[in-house]
């Protein structure tokens, strides 16, 4: 998976964004990348609860810098990076460790 470098991060422009299956949306930058996104744990925060049983969950937009849904919940890119960053982090921390 390529990772946008930070520096880069104000040229960087969501031009479409979709949802997968559960809790991963697949979102398209202007780049060409495409992100795959999965909420994790964050799928039990209230506000995320709320657009589940409201049925909005699945519908989300962008307006170029944001991951949008209806009622105002949005992520920004820099925040979606940051999940992704410390997802990596996570999987890596998990891949190194060994059972004795």
């Amino acid at each position: 998976m390529l990772c946008p470098k930070r520096a880069d991060n104000e040229n960087l422009k969501i031009i479409h964004v979709g949802a997968l299956d559960g809790d991963t949306f697949g979102i398209t930058l202007e780049s060409g990348h495409t992100i795959l996104l999965e909420l994790g744990d964050r799928i039990h925060e209230p506000a995320f609860a709320a657009l589940i049983e409201s049925g909005d969950f699945c519908k989300p937009y962008t307006n170029g810098e944001k991951l949008c849904w209806p009622g105002g919940m949005s992520l920004t890119l820099n925040e979606i990076l940051d999940m992704l960053l410390s997802q990596g982090n996570a999987l890596q921390n998990q891949n190194n460790y060994k059972e004795e």
